[in-house]
């Protein structure tokens, strides 16, 4: 009974956000957990942007995520892309995130939810809905996959989208 309302709220949150994509844009500046400032709005002028947000800083699931995508970054660096992860948290939680998967790409703290409303990806105050991101160059979503569980990371749908054997 559990996994059908998990379904059904799923299945709600990807209808309500569907048109909350069309006009959404990611910020063209963010700041990184360790204090940086990421242009994106460059990066997408010389790499295909990937955005993967953190259900929350400590979830399993999620960090199993970013450790595979780790181990598989040969694979994806024939598309010529770059990560950007988005988490909700202190900056010190998620640079915790990013210090404890070791994942090389920069960490995005989304402390007012701010980033992840933008795209209908909000579960409550404290939780965003996992899910990978491609961006366009004008920071539009090109592609988006919804929710992951231990069953389905959506890094296999990801390179298949990408088509990475084939990148020109």
């Amino acid at each position: 009974m559990k996994s059908i309302y998990l379904f059904l709220f799923s299945f709600t949150l990807l209808l309500s956000s569907e048109s909350a994509l069309d006009s959404s844009v990611f910020p063209s500046t963010v700041i990184s957990s360790s204090g940086n400032k990421i242009y994106v709005d460059h990066l997408t002028k010389s790499s295909t942007i990937i955005v993967i947000t953190v259900k929350f800083p400590q979830c399993p699931v999620c960090i199993k995520q970013l450790i595979r995508l780790k181990e598989q970054l040969d694979v994806f660096n024939k598309c010529n892309v770059t990560f950007l992860v988005i988490s909700p948290g202190s900056t010190e939680e998620v640079q915790q995130l990013k210090l404890y998967t070791n994942f090389p790409f920069p960490f995005i703290p989304d402390t007012d939810l701010a980033i992840a409303a933008k795209f209908g990806l909000i579960i409550n105050e404290k939780q965003i809905l996992p899910s990978i991101l491609v961006l366009n160059n004008d920071l539009t979503v090109r592609w988006i996959q919804k929710g992951r569980n231990n069953f389905n990371f959506g890094d296999d749908e990801l390179y298949d989208y990408l088509d990475c054997d084939h990148w020109i």
